[in-house]
């Protein structure tokens, strides 16, 4: 039987070293009346939210190439924010690339809902929370099947440097959510989290009343290779 060496997993890494955001068709980007995308300095990608509060979506994945239930999946993007007055953003796998301009989730007074994505898995934080605070989701068939209120210590700082990133089982019962580096949440449930669908991984960003840029860093997925 064939053992696998170091590359037995599919990886994909982007440090956005880029001129132009449409330098590489690998990257799927969002933009609308109040958000922006551009190259920054030092490999980010600037997502600019000039407010509005009208739930615009400011994006940036991978492609559909990350399918739920073939393998466990694993992603993690690292961002900078300009302030943490207001934002909304979702950092995870959901069912549409970025340019699908679909919204993720929402915990408005602490009740999560999955918006118009039908399945997702991620850390959402919503500006409009009783708790303002990162939460672990996620999402199956237009229905919540993870809403938790991840601990306060581990609130963004503004300026400051923080990674978030989430992995899926090969069942899709059990589910891990990371912030810089560190695991806060696990599930492990009876049902399936997420449906059997093709995901992508990224970073989402949703216009709120306060302008806020979100910096993405790096983001990064792997999986499973097939074994047959």
């Amino acid at each position: 039987m064939a053992t696998d060496t170091m590359f037995g997993q599919v990886r994909q890494f982007e440090d956005f070293l880029l001129t132009a955001v449409a330098d590489k068709a690998e990257i799927d980007v969002q933009t609308s009346s109040s958000t922006d995308i551009n190259t920054d300095a030092d490999g980010r990608l600037r997502i600019t939210d000039g407010g509005g509060n009208n739930e615009d979506v400011g994006a940036v994945s991978f492609n559909l190439n990350w399918i739920a239930g073939e393998s466990d999946l694993y992603m993690e993007a690292r961002c900078f924010l300009s302030n943490t007055t207001d934002n909304k953003y979702f950092v995870g796998f959901t069912d549409g690339i970025a340019s699908e301009d679909e919204t993720t989730f929402s915990a408005t007074s602490d009740t999560v809902t999955i918006d118009t994505i039908a399945d997702g898995i991620g850390i959402l934080w919503e500006g409009d929370a009783t708790n303002l605070s990162l939460w672990a989701v996620a999402g199956k068939t237009d229905a919540v099947t993870v809403s938790t209120a991840l601990p306060t210590r581990l609130n963004p700082v503004a300026t400051e440097a923080f990674t978030l990133g989430c992995k899926i089982s090969l069942d899709r019962k059990f589910a891990e959510f990371y912030v810089n580096g560190e695991l806060v949440h696990t599930v492990n449930s009876a049902t399936t989290l997420v449906a059997a669908v093709p995901m992508a991984p990224g970073v989402w960003t949703y216009a709120q009343a306060t302008a806020f840029n979100l910096d993405v860093d790096y983001l990064y997925a792997k999986k499973g290779r097939s074994t047959s």
